[in-house]
């Protein structure tokens, strides 16, 4: 599918840039999952596109976790239209928050980057934070949203789905222009979130009030949690690499290894050392 990436060059990510840019992980519904397949795109603020199964495990036990993203997620071989956006989550939920899904259903879904996500004619994902909407009430490309719906093709449901975003991307902004945020963005992600909202402010040059009342605006969440959720992501990065739970926590920036305890089962339900292990008796898990 590597055709996918080159065809709209000139907003896409350089490999160099691709390197810095982080995959948001929804670990433990993937894992729990079946079939799952992911293809990465890292371009025009989508992170990556995924397909998938849901299982009687997946209703059972999968939960989702603090990702600082939104997801468009499809039913697919339907006769008729269910895809729903859903914003930012701050917390740990059951796999119940994610209504949409329903036993043995394929799944399509596109999942944007921490940030930086684009819905159609800009609708705003601040509005989102804890929240879904069916995506009928926010894009009008009838054919689309069809077309993805009763297709189980992976490739064409992507192709279907850049066709018509990368147009009204385009139209939105124009080419080498992005919203001020996504600087602040970047800047908290190339620290891994080990970041506070003076330091950001310094670097931008932008009051601590202005960035917070930016971020709320458009991203939904305060600089504060959106750094948290990217150092948790990170770790989550880290914890698939071998890697000592106590090495990760002094290279994170927390207190100690009982302050990422503490948080990482927050976001989770679950000690970093049980996830890791789940890495080891599950599918792999890349997401």
């Amino acid at each position: 599918m590597i055709d996918l990436l080159q065809r709209y060059g000139s907003y896409a990510s350089s490999p160099k840039e691709k390197e810095s840019i982080i995959i948001p992980k929804q670990p433990l519904m993937v894992k729990h999952s079946q079939g799952y397949e992911y293809f990465d795109y890292r371009a025009y603020g989508i992170s990556h596109f995924y397909h998938f199964q849901v299982t009687q495990e997946m209703l059972e036990t999968a939960t989702i976790v603090p990702d600082g993203t939104v997801d468009i997620v499809f039913r697919c071989g339907q006769d008729h239209l269910d895809a729903t956006c859903y914003g930012a989550v701050l917390k740990m939920h059951s796999i119940e928050y994610a209504s949409v899904f329903h036993l043995n259903d394929t799944i399509f879904g596109i999942r944007f980057l921490p940030g930086k996500a684009f819905l159609p004619k800009g609708y705003p994902i601040g509005s989102l934070t804890e929240s879904s909407v069916p995506l009928a009430e926010i894009c009008q490309d009838q054919a689309m949203m069809e077309g993805i719906t009763r297709s189980n093709d992976f490739k064409e449901q992507i192709e279907l789905f850049l066709a018509a975003y990368i147009p009204d991307y385009q139209n939105y902004y124009s080419p080498g222009v992005r919203p001020f945020s996504y600087r602040m963005v970047d800047e908290i992600t190339k620290v891994v979130g080990i970041i506070n909202v003076n330091e950001l402010s310094q670097k931008v040059g932008y009051t601590p009030r202005y960035i917070n009342q930016l971020f709320n605006k458009e991203i939904g969440l305060p600089p504060k949690t959106f750094s948290k959720i990217i150092r948790f992501q990170n770790v989550l990065l880290a914890l698939g690499k071998d890697q000592h739970i106590s090495t990760i926590a002094a290279d994170m920036g927390y207190f100690d290894q009982s302050h990422l305890l503490k948080e990482f089962k927050q976001f989770t339900g679950i000690s970093p050392g049980n996830y890791r292990k789940s890495l080891t008796k599950g599918t792999a898990i890349r997401i």
